[in-house]
């Protein structure tokens, strides 16, 4: 449902973008957080959870990722090189020229 939010949001930078793409990021970290409290009803000496706790793990770093997707399609990650010019020292200078008067 989310992935279909998403699509449905575009790829221009908008306030609902921004806003569906922010949920995208906050949903699947507020569930990598409480993964212990959503097992524990089933947890027993019988029943061994660790794959669905995998596969749950799994599903949500997967809906991390597309809001990441997503944050890069709307060039919201810094990943180009022009994204860091301004923490760049200035280049060398290689010549210099300078004055009207010949020497």
């Amino acid at each position: 449902m989310m992935g279909f939010m998403m699509w449905m949001a575009g790829s221009t930078v908008h306030l609902f973008s921004i806003g569906i793409t922010i949920s995208a990021l906050w949903q699947p970290i507020s569930a990598l957080q409480g993964v212990s409290k959503v097992f524990e009803p089933y947890q027993d000496g019988r029943t061994d959870i660790l794959l669905p706790k995998l596969a749950y793990i799994a599903m949500n770093v997967a809906g991390l990722l597309l809001g990441l997707w997503k944050l890069n399609t709307l060039g919201l990650l810094p990943t180009h090189a022009s994204d860091w010019v301004s923490s760049l020292p200035p280049p060398q200078m290689v010549e210099f020229s300078g004055g009207g008067i010949p020497l």
